[in-house]
Formats: C-alpha cells, structure tokens, sequence
C-alpha cells in the first residue's frame, strides 16, 4: 500500500481540529493553549512549504524547544527519557527493514514512528514532553537512520508518532481513572 507524503500529516491536523472544536482540548494538548499548538502546525506546514528536508526538522526542534521552555524539569526529564528508547526503536525498525524487508509488519514508513510514539507516550504522559520526546527521536532516526524521508514524509512520521503517544497517554489516564486512582493532570 502506497500513500501519498503527507496525507497522514493532513488527516492528524484534521482529527485533532475536529476534536479540538468539540471540546477535547485538555486530551489531545493538555496545558498547552490551542492557539500555541496551530502556530506549531502552521510552522511545520510552511517549513515543508521549503523543499528542504532539514526545513521541518528545524521547525519542529524549535517548537519542541519552545513547549519546553516554560515546563517543568519532571517534564524535561520525562522527554529526555522518552527520546531515548523511541530513538533507538525508530532508528533499530528502519534498519531491520532496510536489511531485510521480509520483518515489514505495517508500514515501513510509519511503522519505526509508530513504535516511538508507544515507547515516548509510555515515558512521558503530558503533551510538552511527548511532542519534544517524538521531534528529537524523529530527528534522530533521519539523521542516523537509513534512506531519510522528504520533508513531508519526515512530518508525517512525527505526527503518527505524537498520535500514537497521546493514545498511550489517554490509555492509561482512562486506566487510572477507572482504578479510582488519580494521574498526572495537565
């Protein structure tokens, strides 16, 4: 199955638009204001804009770098420990598939993404420390991992990954609460 560069990055914007509009705010971003998160999305949309495959990695690590800004040092931590093992999955899965393209499970695009975001979501459960864990193991895994994405191909790993670490996030806040234990608020 081929999909267009891209097409995963517009149909995340989307979701998240839509249940942002409907209310889901502190889900999908926890403290971080929606206004902040469409800068985020319109920084990254023009830096593929550039053509440049670098363009959207820079974008990202100063978003990330921004939301990071104002945390708190449990958050940095919490991203500094993500990005480590989702890394070192995201770069392992594009060489295992590069090598021998028999182990492909799903997508060998998506599928190195989105076992960095299950790894960086299990670390880190607010959206600042996921968003910074998921950009540094996206950039990462281009800069060490074989054959590097375009730009839109790059952004479309991120926002699979994020995906995947708020699902993570949202699983176990769920989990917490029907165990009548409280989590980590936003």
């Amino acid at each position: 199955m081929t999909v267009n560069e891209g097409v995963t990055t517009v149909w995340a914007l989307a979701m998240a638009g839509i249940l942002l509009a409907t209310g889901w705010k502190r889900q999908l971003l926890d403290d971080v204001s929606a206004s902040r998160a469409v800068l985020t999305a319109a920084a990254l949309f023009a830096a593929c804009g550039f053509g440049h495959a670098a363009a959207p990695r820079l974008a990202a690590f100063l978003c990330a770098s921004l939301l990071l800004r104002n945390a708190d040092a449990v958050k940095r931590l919490q991203a500094l420990f993500g990005a480590l093992p989702a890394s070192l999955a995201w770069i392992g899965l594009r060489k295992l598939y590069a090598d021998d393209p028999a182990f492909i499970l799903w997508d060998e695009r998506l599928d190195g993404a989105l076992a960095a975001g299950l790894l960086a979501g299990a670390a880190a459960g607010h959206f600042r420390a996921q968003f910074a864990a998921v950009t540094f193991a996206a950039i990462a895994s281009d800069l060490l991992g074989p054959a590097p994405a375009g730009p839109w191909g790059w952004l479309d790993g991120l926002a699979a990954s994020l995906l995947a670490a708020r699902a993570v996030a949202l699983l176990v806040r769920g989990g917490e609460a029907l165990a009548g234990r409280p989590g980590p608020q936003a």
